[in-house]
């Protein structure tokens, strides 16, 4: 019979996310109600959706969304740095254990751990990516050694095609409508801005509430350039 676990995708939400949570339900008191919107109403739906489908695999909250007791320890500890290390990492490895069991973590390649992955039903793509990049930076920021295997960047696909044109890096072709670019930097996500083919929003894991005032700056410079396209073009006509 399979385990409610087993049914859960690994967490495909970022560490930023993830980290930020606890650190919001740490300045109040966790509430013994779900863990809904109106209580996470700093994040996107997306956002949401992908904390609390990892926070159920983490056995953070039960089918309720409600914060669990190991939860509410997490939260506590997040005041003690090196403590909510080894409770965060023992977690880790606990919950991860049918995924990387196997998995030598000190010597293994990131072909390796995707693979495991993929064994364990995470969708090749951006799932996969997403899923792979948590771990590693759960597993990092709760002090435990990850393989240089894993962590070191993929090739990008213009080195590869370098080498077939003579050392040359071949000019990328324009992007077609509703085609995304590669994928983010290490360190960054993107959110793509709806009803806009190739529009997106890249930002670091760990923009803070503050920076996002900056983000709020350039809309404002975007708004300006657009009233201003406009105004030209009905000059024109």
């Amino acid at each position: 019979m399979a385990t409610e676990q087993s049914k859960t995708p690994p967490p495909y939400m970022s560490y930023g996310i993830f980290n930020s949570t606890i650190e919001t339900l740490a300045e109040a008191t966790v509430p013994t109600g779900p863990l809904d919107r109106n209580v996470l109403d700093g994040i996107s739906g997306a956002d949401y959706g992908a904390l609390m489908s990892g926070l159920r695999f983490l056995g953070l909250v039960d089918e309720h969304r409600k914060a669990t007791a190991e939860y509410r320890e997490l939260i506590q500890l997040s005041k003690r740095p090196k403590e909510f290390k080894e409770h965060l990492g023992a977690l880790i490895i606990l919950k991860y254990a049918p995924i990387i069991g196997d998995l030598d973590l000190d010597a293994g390649t990131l072909s390796q751990l995707e693979k495991a992955f993929r064994d364990a039903g995470v969708q090749p793509g951006q799932m996969l990516t997403k899923s792979v990049r948590f771990l590693i930076k759960a597993l990092t920021e709760a002090g435990i050694k990850v393989s240089a295997y894993m962590t070191k960047p993929k090739p990008r696909v213009a080195r590869a095609s370098a080498k077939k044109t003579g050392g040359k890096q071949a000019r990328r072709p324009p992007l077609q409508g509703g085609e995304i670019p590669a994928g983010p930097p290490k360190g960054f996500d993107r959110m793509p801005v709806p009803g806009l083919p190739s529009a997106f929003i890249q930002f670091p894991l760990d923009l803070t509430p503050e920076q996002v005032d900056l983000f709020g700056a350039v809309v404002n410079v975007l708004r300006t350039f657009a009233k201003g396209k406009s105004g030209k073009q009905e000059e024109i006509v």
